[in-house]
């Protein structure tokens, strides 16, 4: 199966239409439509339906669509390594990252990193378990920094912990419901839960769950840290985030700790790769530097404890 035909079937699929895919692939829609033939001869199967509004996915195209995405992505990152090895060192890695990493342990990491390989460029996306699972499956990205809030399947992840998050109720410092002391107290706020790939955010059920309470109903899914904290400073709206938020010094006057008596759980977080895609040379060397940014961190953290 030649990628060029994997290639084209992508290019319609994203576009819409025969027509926007050729134009995208710089192609005649006459040789694209040979292409798509040409693949699903191949197959043995119908992958779209075409009329005049443009294309829909059949339940083989669908399917083949997963497959299709992570073969292209896989053959680029191959490429890739290939540059590197070769010594090319102006290549990319991609990374997809927790919100909660972004506040100290990313932007460490990347200083560093950029420092000792200032040609090779990085892409970071930003996103939860179910996100970056799925980017992990598609080949999109290199390894994922997130929490996990379900076990991955260990045949398919490798997963390794790089530190574990005190978290908390955090709200606007001005807020009614900042000196609550009980779940109970927080059931009818204002919740935003934090974007997981569901409506409902995973720890902030497991929480209320835990002190036999159901779980507030959420106004607003947020996938973005930014937006998250720029909510909370201008409302009295609560969010399940790491402790550690509320003592960045931007932030540090504008949110708090709400003083919940029930014990809020800390979270791991994770470092994730696919164990049958192997990291490309300079990806290796990016989460090595994690690894160790982390275990500094957490040995600076202990001593100030002590």
């Amino acid at each position: 199966m030649k990628l060029e035909l994997i290639e084209a079937f992508i290019a319609v699929v994203d576009g819409g239409s025969i027509r926007a895919g050729a134009k995208q692939l710089n192609r005649s829609q006459p040789g694209l439509s040979k292409k798509i033939r040409a693949l699903e001869a191949e197959l043995g199967v119908p992958l779209m339906v075409r009329s005049a509004q443009g294309i829909e996915l059949t339940r083989y195209g669908e399917h083949f669509l997963v497959r299709a995405r992570t073969i292209v992505n896989e053959t680029q990152r191959a490429l890739t390594e290939m540059d590197q090895l070769r010594g090319a060192l102006d290549s990319v890695v991609r990374i997809s990252v927790a919100p909660a990493s972004t506040v100290d342990l990313i932007p460490q990491t990347v200083r560093l990193f950029q420092h000792q390989f200032p040609d090779t460029r990085l892409e970071i996306y930003e996103g939860l378990q179910a996100v970056a699972v799925e980017q992990l499956r598609s080949g999109q990205i290199d390894f994922a920094v997130c929490p996990l809030w379900e076990p991955l399947p260990a045949s398919e992840f490798s997963t390794e912990v790089l530190e574990t998050m005190a978290m908390a109720v955090v709200t606007n410092a001005q807020s009614r419901f900042a000196t609550c002391t009980t779940l109970t107290e927080l059931e009818q706020a204002n919740w935003i839960h934090i974007g997981a790939g569901a409506s409902l955010s995973p720890l902030v059920v497991k929480v209320f769950e835990a002190a036999g309470l159901s779980t507030p109903t959420p106004t607003m899914e947020c996938f973005s840290l930014t937006s998250t904290l720029g909510f909370l400073f201008a409302s009295d709206a609560l969010a399940l985030l790491p402790a550690k938020l509320t003592q960045v010094p931007q932030y540090a006057d504008h949110l708090i700790r709400v003083p919940i008596a029930q014990g809020i759980p800390c979270y791991p977080l994770y470092i994730i790769h696919r164990k049958d895609s192997p990291m490309t040379l300079m990806a290796g060397h990016l989460a090595t530097i994690l690894t160790r940014v982390a275990q500094n961190n957490q040995r600076l953290a202990g001593l100030e404890a002590e």
